[in-house]
């Protein structure tokens, strides 16, 4: 059981960075990224607060640091120039 949430966990990891790989060419949209942000916080915290003995606040702060680093991940390849002025 616990593998198959750390493989789910890891399949919706990724929103952002392949929306960013998806729209290379035409640029993310910032409904786009917002929704891919929120997947990847929903999916993983959800995902998180499957592992027996996690709080509420730790599926949250799992969620949160997976997140980010997509995020991270995203932007360096170009997923955040809606962002952008």
């Amino acid at each position: 059981m616990n593998r198959a949430l750390l493989a789910l966990a890891l399949a919706l990891s990724g929103c952002v960075t392949t929306a960013g790989v998806v729209k290379r060419d035409e640029g993310v949209g910032l409904p786009l990224l917002g929704g891919a942000v929120a997947a990847d916080l929903v999916g993983i915290s959800l995902s998180a607060s499957q592992v027996q003995g996690y709080s509420a606040g730790a599926s949250l702060a799992t969620g949160l640091a997976i997140t980010a680093l997509d995020v991270a991940i995203g932007c360096l390849i170009g997923a955040c120039s809606a962002l952008r002025p």
